[in-house]
């Protein structure tokens, strides 16, 4: 009990501890040189906001008085200014007006553009402002996309799967089956996950496919919210793979108590794994409330014990044989208290209509599926009652023609000793 506690406990706080506050999106405080001003020669162009930016994230760029583009290098933070970003000025100057023009990314990924113009010893002609082009590459979307869908599907089939084996059917951590799913789920998890750490910079970024991956982009990953929400769950997957292969190790649960640790272990330390998906989603300004949070993680290791458990049931335990019985029938109890938290779940946190049919559709198969199964265990039971009824009335017919022949050949032997007391 102390080590499911402590594992609990460790996953969490590996969580907490990793993952950074976030206060809302940055508000522009100053520009320098400032709009409109008149200056001598300066070194770099600096951007001030009020709290911290990743400066790798942002996008500036600049044109010189003739209109051409001039930054070729990412921005940068000052040293010792965590707030601001910049870009440096080339060293040839010309006299005339430089325009900038930038983009931040906010906590819905959105862009948060602003310009600004200046002028170098003398103001001269004002050029136009340049365009900032804010359109994200397709490719680059597909990669992280693809990647956020095949990591959330190895979370919901792994932890279903380790659900399954660790309180239902122990027995099955045996089985090459059961062993494949949980390798293939938990390296194609962090194989996502390492994919969308490092696709984020440019889909954040706005980039191109050839500057995605900039290892400046990737330090700027880091740094920001939803990075640091991806490298927590690289870093709680530690702990949790340690646990969970202990705990399949383990002796197997035997009574209800156990039982009930077993599942409030694997869902309590899951539920860290499945919190870094609240936190790695964009979201209004500010960090997710607790109920929030608990809501969308409910729903995650709701959908994650019923597709489990129906992966189990129609792959290994329908290989398996009837031996099986006892590990179906509580699987089929499981699955229709699994789908109505699903769909309690989804209808407190979904507002999309289409994501919230999609919920429903789950939960309707994984009811349907725990239904169907209790009705046919219910009718092979029934079945199995009767026909041993049947078998039985034969031979209860047999049982009792023996048992008179027996009697009468007794009574008959007993008259025929002597001193029975029996007439003859």
């Amino acid at each position: 009990m102390i080590g499911l506690i402590v594992l609990v406990a460790v996953c969490w706080g590996v969580l907490l501890t990793v993952l950074p506050s976030q206060s809302g999106d940055p508000v522009l405080v100053s520009v320098s040189p400032a709009d409109g001003e008149t200056v001598k020669s300066p070194d770099e162009v600096r951007i001030t906001f009020d709290r911290p930016v990743p400066a790798e994230l942002a996008t500036v760029q600049m044109t010189d008085p003739a209109g051409e583009r001039i930054v070729s290098t990412r921005p940068y933070n000052p040293p010792g200014a965590d707030d601001a970003i910049a870009v440096p000025m080339p060293k040839t100057r010309y006299e005339g007006i430089y325009s900038v023009v930038w983009s931040v990314p906010s906590s819905t990924l959105e862009p948060m553009v602003g310009s600004s113009s200046f002028s170098v010893f003398s103001a001269a002609r004002l050029t136009a402002v340049p365009g900032l082009v804010v359109d994200r590459d397709p490719v680059v979307v597909t990669v992280y996309t693809v990647a956020g869908v095949l990591a959330t599907a190895a979370l919901v089939l792994g932890v279903g799967t380790v659900f399954v084996l660790g309180v239902v059917w122990p027995e099955g951590v045996r089985r090459p089956g059961s062993r494949r799913l949980l390798r293939y789920t938990w390296a194609t998890m962090v194989l996502a996950t390492l994919v969308s750490l490092l696709s984020f910079g440019g889909y954040a970024a706005r980039t191109s496919l050839g500057d995605a991956f900039d290892p400046a982009l990737l330090a700027g990953t880091v740094k920001s919210y939803i990075g640091a929400a991806l490298m927590a769950r690289l870093l709680v997957l530690l702990p949790l793979t340690l646990g969970f292969w202990q705990l399949l190790r383990s002796e197997p649960a035997r009574t209800s108590v156990e039982r009930w640790t077993a599942a409030a272990t694997v869902l309590g330390a899951a539920s860290a794994l499945a919190a870094t998906w609240v936190f790695a989603r964009p979201h209004a300004p500010g960090r997710p409330g607790p109920l929030s949070v608990a809501a969308d993680t409910a729903l995650l290791l709701a959908a994650a014990v019923g597709v489990g458990a129906a992966v189990m049931l129609w792959t290994v335990l329908r290989r398996a044989g009837g031996q099986m019985a006892p590990a179906t029938r509580l699987l089929a109890r499981i699955m229709p208290v699994g789908a109505a938290v699903l769909l309690l779940a989804a209808t407190t946190t979904t507002t999309a209509g289409w994501q919230l049919a999609a919920y429903g559709a789950l939960a309707v198969v994984i009811f349907g599926t725990g239904v169907a199964l209790l009705y046919r265990e219910r009718r092979r039971r029934s079945d199995l009652e009767e026909s041993d009824g049947r078998r039985d009335k034969p031979g209860r017919r047999r049982l009792r023609e023996v048992a008179a022949v027996s009697a009468s050949a007794t009574v008959v032997a007993l008259a025929a000793l002597p001193g029975s007391g029996l007439p003859g």
